[in-house]
């Protein structure tokens, strides 16, 4: 082998590192946002386990942690969308620890990606009762004809480590979230927001409410299935918001 050809696979090496290297999106001075890659799955999914089902307030309010096959049913699903490689994680700028993640993916009516998947087998009985209240306010959305869009980018989880919290990061995985809709060129997003702090983080940049349920009128079987979903979570909502391409705001580095 000359020297040319050491050249030519020093180029192709830099070229294959670029491809394959995560995107990195604009971030707060804690950490650093990137896209989630195959090999932070693990640590994104004990992140969630850990603090997301047991803050989140339907997780909190149905003690979902108590219920193991619901738990591991909820981690396989969360696997599954993360395998549509969009989802966003934020990474500690000291530690480079897992320390939130945004948890995406495109839904599609007409290939029927929207809601959770009808084909996946979902057991447990207390992921069941959360299913079924996302479901019904996503439905409620009416979210394609709305949008007027066949399609739309959605968020289905967002965690942030406690120590992380009301630091900046929720909000900036919500802006790389916007960011990334813009490199596909989507037009509009949405997701269901569960807590009245993440609704009104949402709503702060520009997320509409589409639809609406309070928990404690979300009953079932005579009973009260959310009962206490913690001070200041009063409903479960569906947010969402039309891209604006043209507001600098939402403007990132791999815009084309």
């Amino acid at each position: 082998m000359d020297e040319y050809d050491d050249k030519d696979n020093e180029v192709f090496d830099m070229k294959k590192e670029k491809v394959f290297a995560p995107l990195e999106w604009d971030s707060p001075i804690n950490c650093k946002i990137q896209d989630l890659h195959e090999s932070l799955y693990d640590e994104a999914c004990r992140l969630i386990k850990h603090h997301y089902f047991r803050e989140e307030p339907m997780c909190k309010s149905i003690e979902l942690l108590n219920d193991k096959i619901s738990v591991n049913s909820y981690l396989n699903l969360i696997k599954t969308w993360m395998r549509d490689t969009t989802s966003l994680v934020a990474l500690s700028i000291n530690s480079g620890r897992v320390v939130g993640v945004a948890i995406t993916r495109i839904n599609t009516d007409s290939e029927k990606t929207n809601i959770y998947e009808r084909n996946q087998v979902l057991t447990g009985r207390s992921l069941q009762d959360i299913i079924l209240l996302i479901n019904e306010v996503t439905n409620q959305s009416d979210v394609y004809v709305k949008f007027k869009q066949d399609s739309y980018f959605r968020i289905y989880i967002l965690c942030v480590h406690p120590t992380y919290k009301n630091k900046g990061v929720e909000t900036a995985l919500l802006r790389a979230f916007i960011q990334a809709a813009r490199t596909m060129k989507l037009a509009a997003i949405g997701g269901v927001f569960t807590s009245g702090y993440n609704q009104l983080l949402a709503e702060q940049i520009g997320f509409k409410i589409l639809s609406e349920i309070r928990y404690n009128r979300w009953i079932v079987n005579d009973t009260v299935v959310f009962d206490n979903p913690g001070k200041g979570n009063y409903s479960v909502a569906f947010m969402g918001k039309i891209i604006d391409y043209k507001d600098p705001k939402e403007k990132c580095k791999y815009d084309v």
